[in-house]
């Protein structure tokens, strides 16, 4: 299995939790999926990411969550959804979600980071 845990292409706009949770999902689906699932998912949220950069209100304002007085957005992409905001005018990718997850944990989840 490969070790996604260094997910090298990400640049300063991810939080290294954040970071952590795409390499818990991508490893989680290449263990239950196999390497093409594991491949389409890493595709698709670099994708996703690219997509905001250009258009960055194509997610919908989170359950009324701020982190660090930024609004919180979230992008679903089926199973999982990326939560970002804008810190400075750059994207800021804070956490990626497995959406089967109790919502109220994610709350606690960001206001930790």
């Amino acid at each position: 299995m490969p070790n996604y845990a260094h997910v090298m292409v990400l640049a300063d706009e991810w939080l290294p939790e954040a970071r952590e949770d795409f390499a818990a999902e991508l490893e989680y689906v290449y263990s239950e999926f196999g390497a093409k699932a594991a491949e389409d998912v890493y595709m698709k949220v670099l994708d996703s990411v690219d997509n905001l950069r250009h258009f960055p209100r194509i997610g919908k304002h989170f359950s009324n969550m701020v982190y660090h007085g930024h609004e919180v957005r979230a992008l679903s992409m089926r199973q999982t959804s990326l939560l970002y905001c804008f810190w400075e005018e750059k994207l800021l990718i804070i956490a990626l979600w497995n959406n089967r997850r109790d919502e109220q944990n994610i709350k606690a989840m960001v206001q930790s980071r």
